[in-house]
């Protein structure tokens, strides 16, 4: 099976911009060299997550996440290899030279690109109905009615899901749409019989669910008239499971990032609404609960949720279960309310943007609220041992000290008491975690002999890396000079110094690297910065490479002395001799060597390494491991 060219590869690595690319999922700050945010592979509360574009790679310092683009790509939407490198050669503007699929890849492919297609064209069927047919004459004045206007219908792709039980499947299947297909993409579904198939959306407004690259996945139906429920989503599938989808996410991400929160409300027309208004940092759940993996979508936008809840009891019920699921994110949660209940899209109507942007300046601490809940439930009594330890457990899910002040204020404790028992709390929850790792069974010593131990790259390796990645133009010529690609003492580093000298791109190097080690190894030194200025490196790498030749002197002449001893036992004079003379030129080289190390002059330095070198043979050093913990 033919491969992707390799100067394909890094030639559309090299024109995405992976700062974009992350940012349309995490919110970054620039720091140095890098750009910092929340890792998105793994829950933290302090920001972990490294992005280096001058080195086209990214590393998380905290669960050791590591790649470039595609490897990113590939991880945090589901892609294969293959599916990252075609969607980001599209927007580099490269031409892929096709290679052969495998059928696993193929059959893969074209069954999402299959979904896809069936979705969009039943939208655009729809969309049609809206916008130029009778039929949509109804929907139309309904939006009219909402506020909505044609440009916002048209922006968010509003539909029509006509009369008749196959109008749509119909009109799909004229297009080379297979019934299976429609059934897949739930656009249609099978009678109870099984022996056909019908329509699953009909009169209906149809309001389009993307993912985060804006492709459609679902729909929600609004009904129009007649029985029935009032909003139907399309059946959960591959690409569409409710609790990790967002309505409006993908229009809303660069919207909370800017704004620094997140505004959830409780249905798709609110989301409509209220971006039509100059709210677009609005989204909201697909008819479900707000989950883990919607707040894990949040939090690496925003540290700051604003949620609109309903005002009955469904609703206060609804507020408290979230209040934990945000601490346990680390997402402060806040309580919209608007005046007289009213829906958003409402307030704004009768009332202008105006009246929202009040409504978002008076917010509360969904936690204050939760408080007070508790105690208008424990007949206006602040001070009680049950509600006391209820707050201590949501409290150990927050590290905010301010928060602990918030509710000893409002239950009327102190302080110190009450952040002592939050403390307590957290230090159970931590054991209670520890207590709950899988035990692993002793190795059975009788199984198989051991295998050797893992290189450890010592620090000089890792600092000689780190100044070929960083400051390659200061050290290229003396480090070739030295020819410090072939030098032993490298061990399992010498061919990435090998490649790093060629040429080779970092994020090449880690693509190719078989090793876990050096994949680990490379993104780190990328990811770090300022281990030495551009002026510091030459001198650097002299030190580093001192220390070496130096090494490998002292172990020659070491060695040397056991040969003259060994000759001089057994009377062999003339070895005696030889290895005398090897010796007392080693010294000289020594002393040369550390005189012009001392004297920090590179030239003559050099000069005496490398006769150095060729008057040794290798030999092992002591290491210094390296701890990159």
């Amino acid at each position: 099976m033919a491969k992707l060219p390799r100067h394909t590869i890094d030639e559309i690595r090299e024109r995405t911009d992976l700062v974009s690319l992350v940012e349309r999922h995490v919110k970054l700050k620039q720091r140095g060299n890098s750009h910092v945010g929340l890792c998105p592979f793994h829950q933290e509360k302090t920001p972990s997550f490294h992005v280096v574009p001058r080195k086209d790679l990214y590393h998380c310092f905290g669960c050791g996440a590591a790649g470039d683009c595609f490897k990113f790509l590939m991880e945090i939407e589901g892609l294969s290899f293959i599916e990252a490198v075609r969607e980001l050669a599209s927007s580099a503007g490269v031409t892929l030279e096709e290679r052969e699929l495998t059928p696993q890849e193929r059959r893969h492919l074209e069954q999402r690109a299959s979904r896809f297609e069936a979705l969009d064209k039943a939208s655009r069927f729809w969309e049609a109905i809206l916008h130029t047919r009778p039929e949509g004459s109804e929907a139309r004045a309904y939006l009219r009615d909402r506020g909505i206007d044609q440009d916002t219908a048209r922006t968010w792709r509003l539909g029509v899901a006509p009369q008749g039980w196959t109008t749509t499947i119909d009109r799909l299947q004229r297009e080379g749409l297979s019934p299976q297909l429609l059934l897949d993409a739930g656009i249609a579904r099978k009678s109870q019989r099984g022996d056909r198939i019908y329509d699953a959306f009909r009169e209906r407004i149809t309001i389009p669910i993307t993912d985060e690259r804006g492709r459609i996945i679902a729909f929600g139906a609004r009904l129009l008239q007649g029985d029935g429920p009032k909003y139907i989503n399309s059946a959960e599938g591959p690409t569409y499971q409710k609790s990790k989808i967002l309505f409006g996410m993908h229009q809303a991400r660069q919207p909370i990032q800017r704004e620094g929160h997140a505004l959830l409300v409780e249905g798709y027309f609110d989301v409509i609404s209220l971006h039509q208004a100059g709210f677009p940092q609005a989204v909201a759940t697909c008819g479900t609960s707000l989950t883990d993996d919607h707040l894990e979508s949040l939090r690496r936008l925003t540290d700051d949720l604003i949620a609109l809840f309903d005002s009955d009891e469904a609703g206060a019920r609804a507020a408290e279960r979230a209040l934990p699921l945000c601490f346990s994110a680390g997402i402060e949660p806040w309580r919209l309310e608007l005046p007289a209940a009213k829906d958003p899209d409402e307030l704004i109507r009768e009332e202008g943007p105006e009246a929202m942007k009040r409504a978002l300046a008076a917010r509360r601490p969904l936690l204050d609220w939760v408080i007070e809940r508790r105690i208008t439930a424990n007949g206006g009594r602040a001070a009680g041992e049950s509600l006391t330890e209820e707050i201590v457990e949501l409290l150990a899910l927050t590290e905010g000290v301010d928060i602990v002040g918030r509710a000893a204020a409002r239950l009327k404790v102190h302080v110190p008491v009450l952040q002592a028992r939050v403390d307590q709390a957290r230090l159970r929850r931590q054991r209670s975690r520890g207590s709950s790792a899988p035990q692993t069974d002793p190795p059975d010593l009788d199984e198989a002999p051991p295998e050797p131990p893992p290189w450890k790259p010592t620090r000089d390796h890792v600092h000689l890396l780190w100044l070929l990645v960083h400051h390659q133009a200061s050290v290229h010529a003396l480090a070739l000079r030295l020819g410090l690609a072939s030098w032993p003492e490298l061990e399992e580093a010498a061919p990435l110094v090998s490649a790093l000298l060629q040429g080779t791109p970092v994020a090449t190097l880690v693509d190719e690297s078989p090793s876990d080690l050096q994949r680990r190894m490379l993104v780190q030194i990328a990811a770090r910065q300022g281990l030495y200025t551009e002026v510091q490196a030459p001198r650097a790498l002299v030190h580093i490479a001192h220390r070496m030749v130096e090494a490998r002197l002292e172990h020659t002449i070491r060695s040397l002395s056991e040969t003259i001893r060994d000759a001089v036992l057994r009377h062999e004079w003339q070895t005696q001799q030889a290895a005398t003379r090897q010796q007392v030129a080693l010294r000289n080289l020594r002393n040369q060597l550390t005189r012009a190390f001392r004297a920090d002059e590179p030239e003559p330095w050099a000069k005496i390494a490398v006769e150095a070198l060729q008057a040794t043979s290798p030999a092992p050093t002591e290491p210094e491991y390296y701890d990159n913990s």
